[in-house]
């Protein structure tokens, strides 16, 4: 049997309904990779987004959660085909009849960098594509126009940075607090050390252990 190897992960994002949005723990980007072309058919998997607008279905990795934006037709000709995720290099036969659709409130995106150095860090040491870290902390008066990418830049100073996520309001404005995830406890104890009281854009950063 022939195999799509998929090329092009992606994340599942919300409109502006959302309260919760950051860097994703479960989920990958892998941006180019081989894409297997067939005589009779061409996979166009790897130009959706590019040349090729997202169709409204899509496949998950069962190991790694990277999403793909993929159609019947890319499937072939007969209920399916095997796919192989360019992520973690997981396999697994895909009928057309169990296709994900995009919900109207979600718009498929790449993830940014760091989500997929975490992905390939994991591999490396042997964990769970998605871990993310070991220590979680509460970030609270944060300024307003602050963005993940901002808290990023700062918390990755004092350690590996596994996950991001600002609490926003129903139209997707940051509320000033969020979560930040450090790989190792340790790093989070420097965070916690070096960061709070910090000011960053006017506000005095509170940085502690989250309770949840």
């Amino acid at each position: 049997m022939m195999m799509i190897r998929l090329s092009t992960a992606l994340t599942l994002w919300l409109h502006s309904s959302y309260l919760v949005a950051g860097f994703s723990g479960q989920n990958a980007v892998a941006r180019s990779s081989s894409t297997t072309l067939f005589a009779e058919e061409v996979n166009k998997q790897a130009e959706y987004g590019k040349a090729i607008e997202f169709p409204g279905t899509y496949v998950k990795c069962g190991k790694c959660q990277a999403v793909y934006a993929i159609t019947e037709e890319d499937l072939g000709k007969g209920r399916g085909r095997r796919l192989s995720c360019s992520v973690c290099d997981h396999s697994w036969f895909q009928s057309k009849d169990r296709l994900m659709t995009v919900n109207d409130n979600f718009e498929m995106v790449p993830l940014p960098d760091p989500d997929k150095e975490r992905i390939s860090q994991n591999i490396k040491e042997g964990k769970h594509p998605g871990f993310v870290g070991d220590a979680k902390l509460y970030v609270g008066n944060i300024a307003f126009e602050c963005h993940e990418n901002d808290l990023m830049e700062v918390f990755s100073e004092f350690g590996d940075v596994g996950e991001i996520s600002l609490v926003r309001d129903e139209e997707g404005r940051n509320r000033g607090f969020g979560f930040i995830t450090m790989r190792t406890k340790e790093d989070a104890d420097k965070a916690i050390e070096k960061l709070d009281g910090i000011e960053i854009r006017g506000r005095k950063l509170t940085v502690r252990e989250s309770n949840n």
